[in-house]
């Protein structure tokens, strides 16, 4: 998402690291990570990019999916948008000094395995 300026930028590889270390070791359960619901999987299918690596639990091809959240966005908020659409609102929103967030969610359409991988502000 080179072409949007971020601040804040929160990884969340740490806890993808560690919910997979608990379902290899048999801690959790498959359907406790492979839950991506219709919406989610349909956000990966139409506006999602190829991931840059297998999924972890089926080795199947991955989306990357990003979704933009904050009051400034109106109805637009808490929806998956592509990485020109974001650019477009940072380029409407940010200018009125308002900001919203983007979050960064990877999907594997076949197992339905879904974590959020990174969350920051567009500003």
């Amino acid at each position: 998402m080179d072409s949007v300026k971020t601040k804040h930028l929160v990884s969340h590889e740490w806890e993808r690291a560690h919910v997979l270390r608990e379902f290899r070791a048999g801690r959790v359960p498959r359907e406790e990570i492979c839950d991506a619901d219709f919406l989610l999987r349909a956000a990966a299918q139409y506006h999602g990019t190829p991931a840059p690596r297998s999924c972890p639990v089926c080795k199947g091809e991955m989306k990357q999916t990003f979704w933009v959240y904050g009051q400034a966005l109106g109805r637009r908020a808490g929806s998956a948008r592509s990485v020109a659409e974001i650019a477009e609102l940072a380029g409407e929103i940010i200018p009125s000094g308002q900001e919203f967030t983007v979050h960064k969610v990877e999907v594997c359409p076949h197992c339905r395995w879904n974590h959020l991988l990174e969350t920051a502000i567009a500003c």
